[in-house]
């Protein structure tokens, strides 16, 4: 699996697509998400958002399969953990064992939480792996924050997949070294191992932060404020149909919660 947020060049529609619309369309997915709470809402926006990357990003399931089997651990936890917590009165057990019981109001809220946080992942994902990240710092910059806050962006979405990269050489380093928690297949076990590999991976990331600020310094970073750059973006029909597209999608979104009342769990 290639390192999570990391760009997957291609030309699909996504990535064709600038910015600025794209995180419209985020926007409308958070918007969905957050707003509707039953979960079988958020299970089809899941599946909307596998839809969409598959469709219009040309992205299959299987370069991202391991993050979406993930997936599947922590919707399990937080359903176990909200419905041994969450006890309204009007809730059922649907398991008891003893004094310990499982609602299915917490159940049910605990599912719809799971969904909702791998949604979100999934949605950002899909903006980082359709985006480069010299496109993002220069939409942020398009839109009137300045360039120094901008690249914080970009500098952000390159990182992150090298600390990703580090971090997974520093594991195999350890595995052929025979570190049998590294290489166990039990993935509680090569849970255990990762705090060992964090204090090189903190030495790597402080040396490389290091050398990125003296390269920005040797090359002047910050010492003009308008600054101009070999590419440019601009919006085309495409992007102003998908913006549009995305603001209906809030607006109905928040009608349909706000006013209709759809979508709650009671």
């Amino acid at each position: 699996m290639k390192s999570l947020f990391q760009f997957s060049g291609g030309n699909s529609f996504l990535h064709r697509l600038d910015p600025r619309p794209k995180f419209l369309l985020v926007l409308a997915v958070l918007a969905y998400v957050l707003l509707f709470e039953r979960p079988s809402y958020m299970l089809a926006a899941f599946a909307v958002v596998v839809g969409i990357i598959w469709a219009f990003g040309r992205i299959s399931p299987f370069e991202y399969g391991t993050l979406l089997l993930l997936f599947t651990p922590l919707i399990v936890a937080v359903a176990l953990i909200q419905g041994l917590t969450q006890h309204p009165p009007h809730a059922t057990n649907v398991v008891e064992v003893g004094p310990i019981g499982l609602s299915d109001v917490g159940l049910l809220l605990g599912a719809s939480i799971g969904l909702r946080l791998a949604t979100m992942g999934l949605t950002f994902m899909m903006f980082s792996m359709t985006t480069t990240p010299q496109d993002v710092g220069l939409a942020i910059h398009k839109i009137g924050v300045p360039f120094r806050y901008a690249y914080l962006a970009t500098f952000g979405l390159r990182f992150l997949p090298m600390m990703q990269e580090d971090l997974q050489t520093i594991q195999n380093a350890r595995a052929v070294r025979g570190d049998v928690d590294v290489g166990s297949r039990n993935p509680l076990r090569r849970l255990k191992s990762l705090p060992m590999s964090f204090f090189p991976l903190a030495a790597n990331s402080l040396r490389q932060s290091s050398e990125t600020a003296k390269a920005l310094e040797l090359r002047g970073y910050g010492s003009a404020e308008r600054r101009t750059t070999v590419f440019d973006l601009s919006l085309t029909g495409r992007d102003y149909a998908t913006a549009g597209v995305a603001v209906i999608v809030i607006a109905a979104v928040a009608y349909a919660r706000v006013v209709l009342d759809l979508g709650g769990l009671g």
